[in-house]
């Protein structure tokens, strides 16, 4: 009855805690990229803590090639739009519905495909493979 919550009535409790781990998740994504680390924990604990403001919210982060950082949010409208409306505004990072990407080619994090061992294992069969 007088326990700890698991659900968060006002999104910017939400924010406070993304303005002091947007550095880190930044930093992962940079790793990523690099192909030094691993990014699912950052993907993992944003999702988790964003769903307690509302359980429909999903979030998907992006770096694009000059080095910014994209936050999209994905979920019911009515709960986009206060996480958005309380967003605040953090150096590096763009904070948009999920609908607003700025390249629908693009995969999200959380699907993209992960390389099997399997294909890393082949040799290279052709000369031009190399630079494909």
């Amino acid at each position: 009855m007088f326990g700890k919550r698991d659900v968060e009535m006002y999104p910017r409790r939400f924010w406070a805690w993304f303005a002091t781990e947007a550095q880190g998740i930044a930093n992962a994504l940079e790793a990523l990229a690099r192909g030094e680390a691993d990014a699912d924990w950052a993907l993992e604990s944003l999702n988790t803590r964003i769903r307690r403001f509302h359980a429909s919210l999903e979030a998907d982060i992006v770096r694009t090639l000059d080095g910014q950082c994209h936050l999209a949010l994905s979920g019911e409208e009515e709960a986009v739009h206060a996480m958005l409306a309380a967003a605040p505004a953090l150096a590096g990072w763009r904070i948009t519905p999920a609908d607003r990407l700025a390249d629908r080619r693009r995969i999200p994090f959380r699907l993209a495909p992960r390389p099997s061992l399997d294909t890393l294992a082949q040799p290279l069969s052709g000369l031009y493979e190399a630079y494909a």
